[in-house]
């Protein structure tokens, strides 16, 4: 009789459940089943050899023993309930190369065949990589039903339509602790997200220590708590490449470098200045493009960082000089007018001389910010083509067209501290007269209320970009993916979580699944929202704090939140 009974719910909670469920970012191909195996109290995932493979095999198979998930979106389209399936008892695990080194190129493509019969799974991948990438679709499979667990079937091919996927997260302006560095590595895996650009040094605060050069940080970090040691280092870049997440670092010059001012106050410019006419924001601080004595410096930076971080690439900063810091230098100045140069002309050869070091004695490939480059393009000069191009003004084709490489961090779509309103002290624009809205008032009234990149990228912002737009198949250059970027002036770690989730998830799925289906159809808002909003509540259950994008009555009541009316379509 208890036999009878326990069938008997068992098919009752089969039936109540789906037989698809959502999945993000969406994969290249799913074929579902319609059948549920139930997750047998036994379940194990075997057959990993990388010792990476090994740990994240055991944290899945805690996840998706506990995670218990009920989707709170309610499907848009009815569904057939679940078929009942033998249960799922083992998840087979199987890699082409398990020594790969985590970095760029790396194969991130993975097979997973949850078969309608249950029994036993397999997942298959060309490399380790790509079966971390396998495990976190394998446990988006499985939902709740009653007191356990079942996995939806299907059969999925996957793999990434870019290889550089990530944000980029400044350290600097405000400090964030280890902890909150590797739960966004946690959030970046969930998101099958793989680089972490850390942009470790500003004008603000120097809080990564060197080894070589101490005193930079001793000198110019907020305190000593607040800093980042070498061992706090290897414990990211480690974390990281268990999750397969690339960590690679920025130390930004020969701009946003006033923190170099405070120990070594003999190789830049324009310290100790108000900021206004002389810097993008405050403090004001550039170092000296002709001083023999700052290039040595620079060096021995790059030398250690390079050392330290193991990914190919290493950014070298190279945003926002500003031309007045050097001329109003009075050796800078001269030697300007000297040699009849131009700030742009003098910053480019600076600049090459960065890259010739990183080529020539280091095994990196530089990264660069698109300023340097406008400034060569407008003054006549060249860098090297394997120097790779972060974009955030300008489009991508101005770059590719020209042979180099880019990364997209457009301003408008990715952009992740915009539209938080102003920062800088004594600021009177914020006062409205009258109190209300007149033609004279363009700040506080459709203008841009202090921030600059105004108006907030929403999730739909990002989502609706198109990597391929104005980059033809025949340019020397390629689009390499996409970088959200979150600046501190405004952040914290006690917002980091809000203003990273759940829009950079938005961005990861355009470069991962691609802004076009396998059938060349674009990706649209619609078509994404329901898996989106049920992402948002399951990143929220796994310890993300991410933000609501919607109240809790649109996932339960399909289409009732949308601007236009579903029936007159």
């Amino acid at each position: 009789m208890k036999i009878s009974f326990a069938i008997a719910s068992a098919a009752l909670l089969f039936c109540a459940v789906d037989a698809e469920t959502f999945l993000f970012p969406i994969p290249q191909e799913v074929s579902w089943t319609g059948h549920g195996a139930a997750l047998s109290n036994d379940f194990k995932i075997t057959g990993a050899k990388n010792q990476h493979v090994k740990d994240a095999a055991h944290r899945y198979e805690k996840l998706v023993k506990k995670e218990k998930w009920t989707p709170v979106q309610v499907p848009y389209e009815k569904q057939a309930p679940l078929k009942k399936a033998s249960s799922l008892r083992r998840l087979k695990i199987s890699v082409k190369n398990n020594n790969v080194k985590l970095d760029m190129g790396v194969d991130e493509s993975y097979s997973l065949n949850v078969p309608s019969n249950g029994g036993s799974a397999t997942l298959t991948a060309p490399t380790w990589v790509g079966a971390i990438r396998g495990l976190e679709t394998f446990s988006q499979l499985v939902t709740a039903s009653g007191h356990g667990s079942v996995v939806h079937t299907a059969t999925i091919k996957d793999s990434p339509s870019y290889g550089h996927r990530g944000i980029s997260l400044d350290t600097s302006r405000n400090f964030y602790p280890v902890d909150d560095l590797l739960r966004t590595i946690d959030a970046l895996a969930y998101n099958k997200m793989n680089i972490f650009h850390w942009h470790a040094t500003d004008s603000q605060s120097w809080p990564l220590v060197f080894k070589s050069h101490p005193e930079l940080s001793a000198k110019a970090a907020y305190s000593a708590k607040e800093t980042y040691s070498p061992k706090d280092v290897q414990k990211v870049i480690k974390y990281g490449e268990a999750r397969g997440v690339r960590v690679y670092v920025e130390i930004d010059m020969p701009a946003h470098t006033a923190t170099i001012g405070e120990s070594h106050p003999d190789v830049m410019t324009c310290i100790n200045e108000f900021w206004g006419p002389l810097a993008a924001e405050p403090p004001a601080g550039q170092l000296s493009p002709i001083s023999d004595k700052g290039l040595k410096l620079v060096k021995e930076l790059i030398k250690e960082a390079t050392d330290t971080f193991p990914d190919t690439l290493y950014h070298t900063g190279g945003d926002e000089i500003n031309g007045k810091c050097w001329e109003q230098d009075k050796v800078v100045g001269d030697y300007l007018k000297k040699h009849k140069l131009t700030t742009d002309e003098i910053w480019v050869q600076w600049t090459n001389k960065v890259f010739d070091y990183v080529n020539k004695h280091t095994k990196k490939r530089p990264v660069v910010w698109e300023d340097p480059v406008n400034a060569a393009f407008s003054s006549g000069g060249d860098f090297p083509k394997n120097v790779i191009v972060q974009i955030w003004n300008n489009p991508a084709g101005n770059y590719t067209s020209k042979g180099h490489d880019v990364i997209v961090s457009s301003n408008d779509y990715f952009y992740l501290d915009c539209g938080n309103g102003g920062w800088v002290g004594d600021d009177e624009r914020y006062i409205s007269p009258t109190q209300q809205q007149t033609a004279d008032d363009t700040f506080n009234y459709g203008g841009i209320g202090g921030s600059w990149c105004a108006p907030y990228k929403s999730w739909q912002r990002i989502y609706s970009f198109d990597p391929t737009y104005g980059v033809s198949k025949d340019h020397p250059g390629k689009v390499l993916g996409v970088e959200l970027p979150l600046w501190s002036e405004q952040s914290g770690p006690t917002v980091l979580d809000m203003k990273l989730w759940p829009r950079a998830a938005a961005g990861a799925e355009v470069f991962w699944s691609g802004p076009y289906d396998k059938k060349n159809k674009r990706r649209t808002l619609g078509q994404v929202q329901p898996r989106f909003n049920d992402w948002v509540y399951r990143l929220q259950e796994r310890g993300i704090a991410a933000v609501p994008n919607q109240p809790k009555y649109c996932a339960k009541h399909p289409h009732a939140c949308d601007l236009n009316d579903p029936n007159q379509k």
